[in-house]
């Protein structure tokens, strides 16, 4: 999610679009981040993630799908009106996700390919402010679609300054920041801000003691899992019975969010966890 208070304050905004106003307002705008209910699936996370139908059921999953706002809009047909306000708001929140890093995938339970634009981070600064001018305006008797235009041409401005960093597969971090890494012999790994300053650091990709016949096996079991976005370039290190993989991004962000995923795969059992909470979880294939 881009941070939920984003999507509440521009559904604040459409509601006073759509004539609704004062307190009214305020409980209507609870429909932009409403999709973000889902993040409930982070607290049911061991049990979901062994279920078939797992990327449908966590955090933008299918509640983040044209299909689920179609489906809610429509059950509101008599009521047209209401139900356009229910779809702009779920498509915004869509959109909005759309931008930030993790990106969505709108075309499950059909397709579970990811889009992102991969502009900036779920807590960006400008962002917040001009979502917070959005539900605001109303209660200045100004209309919000002069913020909701800032709003757009900020996301304008950032997709032209990021398709000047001359990188690919650029993913932000903080307000300003981008990581990028390259898979040479070495990974080659380094963070560029938007006026195009960089630092670079090399990190080995595996232990020279690594089978490669078992790599094979790990990189097969990342790329059907819904974790494979998380560890794109994957760095393996034995560590007792176990191969521990990290993406290789995280050695000069290892405090990110983004890239704070740990893999372990017992060479004995063949099954792949992650580290969460304290604990291992196995991972379907």
């Amino acid at each position: 999610m881009a941070a939920a208070f984003i999507h509440y304050f521009l559904g604040v905004g459409l509601a006073y679009l759509f004539g609704y106003s004062g307190l009214e307002a305020l409980v209507v705008g609870l429909l932009g981040a409403i999709q973000d209910l889902d993040f409930i699936s982070f607290l049911l996370y061991g049990r979901i993630m062994k279920m078939k139908y797992s990327r449908l059921l966590m955090h933008r999953g299918l509640t983040h799908t044209i299909l689920f706002s179609i489906v809610c809009s429509a059950v509101l047909l008599f009521n047209p009106v209401f139900s356009l306000l229910i779809f702009a708001n779920f498509a915004l929140h869509i959109f909005t996700d759309y931008v930030t890093a993790w990106g969505v995938s709108p075309f499950l339970p059909f397709s579970d390919k990811r889009y992102t634009l991969g502009l900036m981070t779920i807590f960006d600064i400008p962002l917040i402010i001009l979502s917070v001018c959005v539900a605001g305006a109303g209660f200045f008797s100004v209309s919000p679609l002069w913020f909701f235009a800032a709003f757009f041409g900020y996301i304008c401005l950032r997709f032209v300054l990021k398709k000047q960093l001359h990188h690919n597969g650029l993913v932000p971090m903080g307000n300003f920041e981008y990581a990028f890494c390259y898979p040479e012999n070495d990974y080659r790994v380094g963070k560029v801000d938007i006026l195009g300053r960089e630092e670079v650091i090399y990190v080995k990709k595996h232990e020279s003691d690594i089978d490669v016949t078992v790599l094979d096996k790990i990189r097969s079991k990342i790329e059907g899992s819904m974790l494979s976005h998380f560890v794109e370039y994957p760095v393996y290190a034995i560590e007792g019975d176990s191969i521990r993989i990290k993406d290789a991004r995280s050695y000069l962000f290892p405090g990110s969010n983004s890239f704070g995923f740990t893999l372990f795969f017992d060479q004995v059992s063949e099954q792949l966890y992650v580290l969460a909470a304290g604990r291992k979880m196995e991972i379907p294939s």
